[in-house]
């Protein structure tokens, strides 16, 4: 009986050092994830600049240079 009571009380404490480790992660994940939102609100002028530009490669103009370029380098 005392075997399974000293079992149990080990079970209990690595429980507990589990669960504080897990809040401790769960607490540096937090303030990684705030931290990058700040990062990630800072690249909205960029990120907007390579829409744009993706925009600009999808429309007519790329089209019509696609064409020109395509009759100058027919073998």
């Amino acid at each position: 009986m005392v075997v399974v009571t000293l079992a149990f009380v080990a079970l209990v404490v690595q429980a507990v050092l589990t669960l504080q480790q897990l809040r401790h992660t769960a607490k540096a994940v937090e303030y990684l994830a705030l931290n990058a939102d700040g990062k990630l609100t800072a690249l909205d002028p960029v990120i907007g600049a390579v829409k744009s530009v993706s925009g600009a490669v999808s429309s007519g103009w790329f089209k019509i240079a696609q064409s020109v370029y395509g009759l100058f380098s027919r073998d």
